[in-house]
């Protein structure tokens, strides 16, 4: 299976919301980073990528991911997707996600995400950032 595979796997598990699934291909040491979050958002290893994606997107109702564009080079993937947050309240968030992930002995070691901010959390139901943080803080 080559990277890119395992990449629509990966989105795949993360569209069911199913983060053990989505944790289970990465490497035990692997760092997901939100880089518009900074370092301080950042979760190493599969247990807290499971906490992290569970605190923000653990609520909702579907993830809507549509993959664009998947390149592949050697170890490294790069993953232009949209992402549509649909809440259990009936609100939609769509987010442009580029994303690059680097894969070791076939498991990521590296995820980091990158998109807008004010994209994201000018489309959220009233209160939804007060949780996200509240369920990070537990972790």
């Amino acid at each position: 299976m080559s990277h890119a595979d395992t990449m629509r796997q990966f989105f795949k598990d993360l569209e069911r919301i199913d983060f053990e699934a989505v944790a289970a291909h990465c490497s035990d040491d692997c760092r997901y980073e939100d880089v518009p979050v900074g370092d301080d958002a950042t979760a190493v290893g599969p247990e807290a990528i499971v906490a992290k994606l569970s605190g923000g997107l653990g609520d909702l109702e579907a993830l809507v991911t549509t993959i664009h564009e998947i390149a592949e080079d050697g170890d490294t993937v790069l993953v232009e997707r949209t992402e549509v947050w649909h809440h259990p309240t009936g609100e939609r968030a769509s987010l442009p996600v580029m994303a690059v992930f680097k894969f070791r002995d076939g498991k990521i070691e590296l995820w980091r995400d990158y998109w807008d901010m004010p994209t994201l959390i000018n489309q959220q139901p009233p209160g939804w950032i007060e949780r996200v943080i509240a369920a990070n803080a537990k972790n």
